[in-house]
């Protein structure tokens, strides 16, 4: 059976804004207020959408889908709702068009090397003292080269450059919210070993290939091993194998 009732749907109750500073600082916002788990805030265009690391996401106006569920998991299942969220869009993707999009840990959308789009968890506590997380999806749909800032020609994608084809947001957004129930129903009943193993299936990379990453100690290489229990990329540096949560890869070697 279920975790959630059918009373939840990702998505549902939905915001939808022309123009939002970003969707996440509004979904938090709501969450603060008690707002059910499955409310969703969506925006055309983002003025200051953010991603890992403090970094900017590029939210050009109708050219992506801009969107912030508001999730209460568990405290037990945190670390992994990063890997369902990505299972979940990545899924929702091919469900829709087709392409089957790969992850990049420990959350970006990539197609044949190129970023898709990324995922941002943040968490916090409401005025009653329940914890909640909003989970933030951006996926660039349809956008051309020439939409994405310089920084990201070359390493940026888009669907409509996959497929020639143009795409709605809201038509994407009913996919992710169907697949989002069920990979975050899988955390919750606690099937850590299936999520693990998908999401391994979908990563960008293989057990045996030599990664770049960037630690807050510096850049080191290693060998991928595959994953701990957590979602932690686990890697042989020298003869040591050591896991890491929060680091970044900066470049795979075949």
């Amino acid at each position: 059976m279920p975790v959630r009732s059918d009373n939840f749907h990702p998505g549902l109750p939905l915001f939808r804004f022309a123009l939002a500073f970003s969707t996440m600082d509004i979904a938090r916002r709501l969450a603060g207020l008690n707002f059910p788990e499955g409310t969703a805030v969506m925006a055309e265009e983002q003025i200051a959408g953010r991603g890992t690391k403090g970094r900017s996401w590029h939210s050009a106006r109708g050219k992506g889908l801009y969107v912030s569920f508001i999730l209460r998991p568990s405290t037990r299942r945190l670390n992994l709702l990063p890997a369902a969220v990505g299972l979940a869009a990545a899924e929702a993707i091919q469900n829709l068009s087709g392409v089957r999009v790969n992850l990049k840990w420990p959350n970006d959308l990539v197609f044949r090397g190129q970023k898709l789009g990324g995922i941002l968890c943040e968490g916090g506590i409401s005025s009653g003292n329940n914890s909640w997380t909003v989970a933030g999806i951006g996926i660039n749909l349809n956008h051309r080269q020439p939409d994405f800032p310089r920084e990201l020609s070359g390493q940026a994608t888009s669907l409509f450059i996959i497929t020639g084809k143009t795409w709605t947001a809201l038509e994407l957004l009913d996919q992710l919210g169907s697949s989002l129930k069920i990979w975050y129903n899988v955390l919750e009943k606690g099937q850590k070993d299936f999520l693990l193993a998908s999401y391994l299936k979908r990563l960008s990379f293989h057990p045996g290939q030599k990664l770049q990453l960037r630690t807050g100690d510096g850049e080191l290489e290693g060998q991928f091993l595959g994953l701990d229990e957590e979602g932690g990329l686990r890697l042989k540096v020298g003869s040591e194998t050591k896991i890491f949560y929060a680091s970044e890869i900066i470049r795979v070697f075949s």
